[in-house]
């Protein structure tokens, strides 16, 4: 087993530039490594991040292990890298590393290793003005990521991304922020035009954290960047149904989804309705909203998938910011859905175009055909709930009527 360790260091050997420093503050590693005098990548299992993970497997090793153990996991510890050189070089060997780092590592017949790694990258040219102003921000990412217990590599480009700057601009907090204590549910109403009554609620996240709320829409962006806006979306979902039923509140609550990761929302949603359903909670109470669905596609697949959740549940289903983005017709007349949400931008601009105002009242005609309702969005003014009125919506949504507000339950 001992005659193991040298094969190892060979497979994870490289050539870096240079090995900078451990930051003991941060608990991570800062490796510069220069991707135009790189010669090394031919090697198995390309980079050696950093003399901790050797440390780790050797030590695993060297313990009272046996041929016939074996070692399922090993974790590694934090890394911060720097690639100079050319962009596009940089991106090709950031897959190369993580599809060699993402296989197990077969050290005898019965004993392999799988490593999980937290890696967050920035590229800088040659001629770069700032370095240190790149090594707070990939500190800063570095820390994100580690607080929110993420996995992989994470590759940011400072001149491309704006989350660069939503991050900084909660940088007091954000690490702190704790979803199951912090995340919390705002309801802003939608109201009936013919009854001028709320018929239902949009739910929205805030952030609640030093008695202070948090409009979560950037922060939103972060979570969806990192990919872990599903885990946030959990946490209001699941506040919000508490308090439907704690309520008795029987209008309609809207939930909006991220149409990337449809089918994993499905599974988290309808698991949630199962939970709640078995406390009272009429599930026909419920609107799934979907944005730039028409990214998905595959129109069949969605209406099964629809029609199972009706069948099951009497969910009714809404596409949201009609009129941007991916929206379009053929998504209004494929999918069976309840609502159709109405961008405020097409509603603004049925001013300055007349054309636009025909449409609208067309999709109306259209949306009786089809027994679909109507939401006017971004109504913040009595000369769009006017016109809203006169193209025939059916409910209105927008600062004029209400803006979201959070419970006092929650703020406790």
């Amino acid at each position: 087993m001992h005659a193991l360790i040298p094969k190892i260091k060979s497979k994870l050997h490289t050539n870096r530039s240079r090995y900078l420093k451990k930051l003991s503050q941060h608990e991570c590693c800062i490796v510069h490594i220069d991707i135009n005098n790189f010669s090394f990548l031919g090697f198995k299992y390309g980079f050696n991040i950093t003399n901790k993970l050797l440390e780790i497997v050797s030590e695993r090793l060297l313990s009272n292990l046996t041929d016939e153990d074996f070692v399922e996991n090993i974790y590694a510890d934090d890394f911060i890298l720097f690639l100079k050189g050319n962009k596009n070089n940089c991106i090709e060997k950031l897959k190369y590393l993580k599809e060699e780092l993402d296989k197990p590592i077969f050290l005898s017949e019965n004993l392999k290793i799988k490593l999980y790694y937290r890696i967050a990258v920035i590229h800088y040219p040659n001629d770069i003005q700032n370095l240190n102003e790149a090594i707070d921000y990939l500190i800063m990412f570095s820390r994100f990521i580690k607080s929110k217990e993420l996995e992989g590599i994470y590759y940011f480009d400072k001149t491309e991304s704006p989350i660069f700057e939503k991050l900084k601009t909660f940088i007091d907090f954000i690490y702190d922020v704790n979803f199951d204590k912090h995340l919390v549910p705002a309801f802003q109403g939608i109201y009936d035009l013919n009854s001028n009554k709320i018929f239902g609620y949009e739910v929205l996240t805030r952030v609640c954290h030093n008695n202070k709320i948090y409009d979560a829409s950037q922060l939103i962006d972060i979570f969806t960047y990192f990919k872990i806006n599903m885990k946030s979306d959990e946490v209001i979902i699941n506040k919000a149904l508490q308090y439907k039923i704690d309520t008795n509140d029987h209008r309609i609550y809207f939930f909006n989804i991220v149409p990337e990761y449809f089918y994993q929302y499905v599974d988290m949603i309808t698991s949630i309705l199962d939970t709640y359903k078995n406390k009272g909670l009429n599930t026909s109470e419920i609107c799934i909203e979907l944005t730039e669905i028409s990214e998905l596609a595959k129109f069949d697949e969605i209406n099964k998938t629809f029609r199972q959740l009706k069948k099951q549940y009497n969910l009714m289903f809404a596409i949201d910011d009609f009129g941007s983005g991916y929206s379009n017709l053929n998504v209004f007349t494929s999918l069976q859905i309840d609502f159709l949400k109405i961008d405020k931008e097409l509603i603004e601009n049925v001013k300055n175009n007349p054309i636009t105002g025909y449409l609208l009242k067309s999709i109306t005609e259209l949306s009786l055909f089809r027994n679909i309702a109507i939401i006017g969005e971004g109504i913040d003014s009595a000369e769009k709930l006017r016109l809203i009125n006169k193209l025939g919506f059916d409910y209105a949504q927008g600062f004029y009527l209400s803006k979201p507000e959070v419970p006092k339950k929650f703020l406790t």
